[in-house]
């Protein structure tokens, strides 16, 4: 990276966000840095903290052309780009003045799950070297591998629909996102798809400078773009790049040692399950087929390949289930002690009438409510069992009015 990006520091004012620190992941156009909403720009519907993306000055019109594409986004597996606050209408890119001129920024989420390519990546190996980039990648299980290419396969399959390939599909650009409760959804994070900075309008030719794909994660249409025989690019493009991620996490290696093998037609990978037999035939099967270097050969879109992908059986997610299970446990357990308290006081309250206060209990200052207490209310006058009447005898319902007197008129079994 060159020193053109180093003078925004932490503190330093770029539009309505303050800086708060740099990202140590830099790439070959641009940088991301970690910013906060100053306080006058704070607004309800924008978070606190975003990320910041600030491209070096060969670049600016690459950075205005990528939150143009990420403005027409609008899925869970796909970074969301941020309206910059302070604007009456909606706007995804501003200018700036930087230590190297003016330059464009824009604002996305804050994604703070890690990395595809950190999980990926062994620090060191069994002689505590640090390996290099072709033996030292950590074979991922075919949960996560499943999981993880449904997720992508939707955010392309979505972007593919709105006219965008992004053509640098590798780990680095795989994103996670925390969510809520995360441990209870499920052991597979959720996968974002971040970068179109060298993403092509299918209807439009691409304007201005253009970084540079990895090599190792190309296409070898992509890869020949610009020789003699020139292959015109097309969502089968992302395909591949994403069949060499899947083989990647399945094997630990790339499919292609370099550019040369990729493009060259009598080269073709191991077959994962040579050295993975566990490896379920019908992944296998998804991963050679994307990774076939004639664009006709492989699977046509994205919503093909995810329906082929959706045939293979995945392993039961056994850590979920156990966390969910563990949790629901102790939730019903929680609901049923509070349950049972709450019946110990209900049945207090509910058994039958409620008992009479110890008169010591009773304020001694308030005839009124001694009154209203007297057992000539509470206590039901019932007629005497030995002397029969022509009438049912009334059945008592507590009231809390006062039974009036009897009255002086004579009655049948008075006059007797």
């Amino acid at each position: 990276m060159s020193e053109e990006l180093e003078g925004i520091q932490p503190g330093r004012i770029v539009g309505p966000f303050c800086v708060l620190r740099g990202f140590k992941r830099r790439g070959g156009m641009a940088r991301i840095f970690e910013v906060e909403v100053r306080d006058k720009y704070r607004q309800p519907n924008v978070p606190r903290r975003l990320a910041l993306k600030v491209a070096k000055q060969e670049h600016q019109a690459a950075l205005v052309t990528e939150a143009d594409y990420l403005s027409r986004f609008d899925h869970p597996n796909v970074v969301r780009i941020v309206p910059l606050p302070g604007y009456h209408r909606r706007v995804y890119a501003a200018r700036e003045q930087f230590p190297f001129g003016w330059g464009w920024y824009y604002a996305m989420e804050l994604l703070t799950g890690g990395c595809l390519d950190d999980r990926m990546t062994r620090t060191t190996d069994v002689a505590g070297r640090s390996p290099s980039h072709s033996e030292g990648r950590r074979q991922m299980s075919v949960l996560h591998v499943v999981g993880i290419a449904r997720q992508l396969l939707a955010a392309l399959d979505h972007i593919h629909a709105r006219h965008v390939i992004n053509l640098d599909v590798k780990p680095g650009n795989v994103l996670f996102r925390r969510r809520s409760l995360r441990f209870l959804r499920g052991s597979v994070p959720q996968a974002v798809l971040c970068d179109f900075g060298i993403a092509r309008d299918l209807r439009y030719p691409r304007a201005g400078l253009l970084g540079v794909a990895t090599p190792e994660y190309v296409s070898p249409e992509q890869a020949m773009e610009r020789g003699k025989d020139r292959l015109a690019l097309d969502v089968r493009s992302d395909i591949f790049s994403l069949g060499t991620l899947l083989y990647e996490m399945l094997m630990g290696r790339l499919p292609f040692e370099n550019v040369a093998l990729a493009c060259d037609t009598t080269s073709t990978p191991m077959p994962p399950r040579q050295l993975r037999p566990a490896i379920p035939p019908a992944l296998e099967d998804v991963v050679m087929r994307a990774l076939a270097k004639d664009p006709a050969q492989r699977f046509q879109t994205a919503a093909e390949m995810r329906a082929a992908l959706g045939q293979v059986r995945a392993p039961v997610d056994g850590w979920a289930v156990a966390r969910r299970a563990a949790f629901g446990a102790g939730t019903f357990a929680s609901l049923t002690a509070c349950l049972a308290l709450g019946g110990l006081g209900a049945s207090a309250l509910f058994a039958g009438n409620t008992p009479t206060p110890p008169p010591s209990a009773l304020p001694t200052d308030t005839p009124a409510l001694t009154a209203t207490l007297s057992p000539t209310v509470e206590t039901p006058t019932q007629a005497p069992t030995s002397r029969p009447t022509s009438t049912v005898a009334p059945t008592y319902t507590p009231t809390a009015t006062p039974r009036p007197l009897p009255t002086a008129t004579p009655t049948p079994e008075s006059g007797g």
